[in-house]
């Protein structure tokens, strides 16, 4: 009887040990074996402001709230070098910053923050890293996360 108890305290134990060092063990395991993939799960947990169009915000608030986004993906990113997913949101967020600058009326660290931007996604190898390209494409990117208004549609496609 005393052997059973025990057998199952320990097993209890060791479920209980599980629970807790499985998500850290294996956050580990995928940032040393996956940067990519650890990058794509850490832009995930990153304030959706980075990867929306925050047209709903003041420009000052919204412009607060990209930087605050690079800050913490530029830290992840000084975690995980080899992050290709992580250099180009960082470059995209660059633009989306440039663009709320130009907003703003400040055209210097609107060029500045472009400048970023291109460089960084340059040194990824985009061919097209023009002003007029990088915007365009983030326009295009945003347009995806508005909400239907009333005079919109939202139809279904089946596969």
């Amino acid at each position: 009887m005393k052997k059973a108890f025990v057998i199952v305290v320990c097993a209890l134990l060791g479920v209980v040990a599980g629970y807790f060092a499985a998500q850290p063990a294996s956050m580990w395991y995928i940032q040393s074996t996956e940067p990519d993939m650890f990058g794509a799960f850490a832009f995930t947990i990153v304030d959706s402001s980075i990867a929306c169009n925050c047209e709903n915000k003041p420009p000052n608030e919204a412009m607060k709230a990209v930087a605050d986004d690079l800050s913490t993906l530029r830290r992840w990113r000084d975690l995980n070098r080899g992050s290709l997913i992580l250099a180009q949101e960082i470059g995209l967020g660059y633009v989306r910053l440039s663009q709320l600058e130009q907003k703003l009326g400040n055209n210097t660290q609107a060029d500045n923050d472009m400048k970023h931007g291109q460089e960084e996604l340059a040194a990824l190898g985009w061919k097209d890293v023009s002003s007029e390209h990088l915007t365009t494409l983030v326009k295009r990117m945003d347009s995806g996360y508005h909400e239907p208004g009333q005079n919109e549609k939202v139809t279904a496609v089946a596969h």
